[in-house]
């Protein structure tokens, strides 16, 4: 926290400005008063003014106290709010209370939803690119989960330096992939397609993107076992005029696109 004394006319002109200037809510306030406003008497004594001093949270403090007043707020009792940072991406974690069920929610619904909201209130802050939330470790068990299936693929570009593209998928489960290379040397990660879902190209550091969009391979999914839905071929029907039963078959656009290559991180 950064340390800034002001001085007013007035304690409440003191707070309000300071709030003002430094876009600070209520429950970001820390002050102690150094100095009461006094007036002189009869032009006898000089006039002094109120003197505060204020402690500045930092943006990553702001936003542990913007969660501390949330569960507040809640009725959320917890033992404590652990944070880490890593560059510009704050982590916080909830530990020890007794309502993590509901925090978590079905599938993470909850925390999904609590950590969207702290992402959203701190969009605009420069110094904070990404909030992660979650409580009692549950995020780091369900990201081991996910990943399992995917070690050995990620292993194979490791050891025969060949690109591979994996299944569409949201992003945060692309965001799991994504941190997950990072901390693999020798291998890089890029974001291709459109929408919702998008595929992850895992390739080596020594290659550039072009090539390894050029020599990647589609690995099929992995997590989906249902067998394919058939659909029914059309009966042909004769013709009112000719009795014909033919069936005219659009030929198909051979054309193939490029898949489009997203130049937002770790999307």
């Amino acid at each position: 926290m950064t340390t800034i004394d002001k001085s007013g006319e007035s304690i409440e002109e003191i707070i309000r400005t300071f709030r003002k200037d430094y876009k600070i809510h209520d429950w970001e306030l820390n002050y102690e008063i150094l100095k009461k406003p006094t007036k002189g008497i009869f032009g006898l004594f000089a006039h002094k003014l109120a003197l505060v001093r204020f402690q500045l949270p930092s943006s990553f403090d702001r936003a542990e106290l913007f969660m501390q007043n949330l569960l507040q707020k809640m009725g959320i009792s917890y033992t404590s709010l652990k944070s880490r940072t890593e560059g510009k991406t704050l982590f916080l974690e909830i530990n020890g209370s007794p309502d993590s069920g509901f925090l978590i929610g079905k599938n993470g619904s909850m925390l999904d939803t609590l950590q969207y909201l702290i992402n959203r209130v701190f969009e605009d802050n420069a110094q904070i690119e990404r909030i992660y939330l979650d409580v009692d470790g549950y995020r780091e068990r369900q990201a081991d989960s996910f990943l399992k299936p995917y070690l050995p693929q990620i292993l194979q570009v490791k050891i025969t330096g060949k690109p591979i593209t994996l299944e569409p998928m949201p992003a945060a489960e692309r965001r799991i992939i994504h941190r997950y290379v990072e901390q693999e040397k020798g291998l890089r990660t890029l974001t291709i397609g459109e929408g919702e879902k998008k595929r992850i190209v895992v390739f080596s550091a020594e290659q550039n993107q072009k090539e390894a969009l050029s020599q990647s391979r589609t690995e099929p999914k992995r997590r989906n076992n249902k067998a394919p839905i058939h659909t029914h071929k059309p009966v042909p029907t004769p013709n009112n005029k000719t009795g014909n039963t033919s069936l005219k078959v659009k030929k198909p656009n051979r054309q193939q696109k490029q898949p489009k290559v997203s130049n937002t991180k770790h999307q």
